[in-house]
């Protein structure tokens, strides 16, 4: 390939698909499953490929979307997603099956880490690297990353034609906080998305304020001149400051298992590409990657 390669990318899988299941119109192949999830994310391969030009790809998987260690610390971590899979099956998770399927056949490495989340396999790479990586996601708990340096997060705002480029400058900017305290924001203010609680009338503008005036959640927590209010609602939540530790920061060590991030010149397997590309009604989509990888070969 000639010109200039970009970094390393990193994208999250399931973030990236359910974005797509919501942003693409509903399509389905000649069996009637929904198919729109994967030719979304196909697309946004072929764009980000484009786009980026990274030296690498890894696709993050999530081995596990709950993992026990988080709701062992903080048993409310996304429990409103499990009332919500209790009463009715979650209609992405077969285009998941398949599209880890696809890429597969493409030669697209994925990895994954038993008993972990995508977030953590992308911080566990990021660590490993001092190249630039670059981390495509609408997961803003991995805002954490970008405390280093070489880490900068591509935070989906449209599909993945409008990405904000979220560097610790752009943390400062947004939230009013230090760059790389994205974790003790996050703890402070909570987050409903994540099962989160926050500490009680702490909200964002607090948050912000705190951080912004004592540089950290150790600094704010060793004050001696906080008021009273403050500090009674930080000594409630104490218990709370401490698990959620364990359930907001990503883990930088888990024992990642995928390919070496090489992106293929030609699929892996041609003849089981197309054979699901026709099974699923994607060849749209499948070809349009195709050409994206063949033009990076050129």
């Amino acid at each position: 390939m000639t010109g200039p390669v970009g970094p390393l990318l990193m994208i999250d899988c399931a973030s990236l698909t359910y974005r797509a299941y919501h942003a693409i119109p509903p399509a389905k192949a000649a069996d009637g499953s929904e198919v729109h999830a994967i030719r979304g994310f196909l697309d946004f391969a072929s764009r980000l490929l484009s786009d980026r030009v990274p030296s690498r790809l890894w696709v993050a998987l999530d081995a596990d979307w709950r993992p026990a260690f988080r709701v062992d610390a903080l048993p409310s971590y996304k429990t409103h997603r499990v009332a919500a899979t209790e009463e009715e099956l979650d209609p992405v998770a077969p285009q998941m099956v398949v599209l880890e399927r696809v890429l597969d056949a493409f030669g697209i490495s994925t990895a994954s880490a038993e008993g972990f989340e995508a977030e953590d396999v992308i911080a566990t790479l990021a660590k490993r690297t001092r190249e630039p990586v670059e981390v495509v996601t609408g997961d803003r708990d991995l805002f954490a990353l970008v405390a280093d340096q070489h880490v900068t997060v591509l935070y989906t705002l449209r599909g993945v034609s409008e990405l904000a480029h979220v560097n610790a400058g752009w943390v400062a900017q947004k939230y009013g906080i230090p760059g790389d305290r994205y974790i003790d924001y996050a703890l402070l203010r909570g987050d409903p998305s994540d099962g989160l609680p926050g500490v009680a009338g702490i909200g964002e503008k607090t948050a912000s304020r705190l951080l912004a005036r004592y540089g950290s959640l150790e600094g704010i927590l060793a004050a001696t001149d906080l008021s009273p209010t403050i500090r009674a609602r930080l000594r409630a939540s104490a218990d709370y400051l401490v698990a959620a530790r364990r359930v907001v920061a990503p883990v930088t060590d888990c024992p990642v298992r995928g390919g070496d991030g090489t992106i293929p010149r030609a699929p892996y397997s041609e003849a089981s590409l197309l054979r699901l590309a026709k099974q699923y009604s994607i060849e749209s989509a499948v070809t349009r990657l195709l050409n994206v990888l063949a033009a990076r070969a050129a």
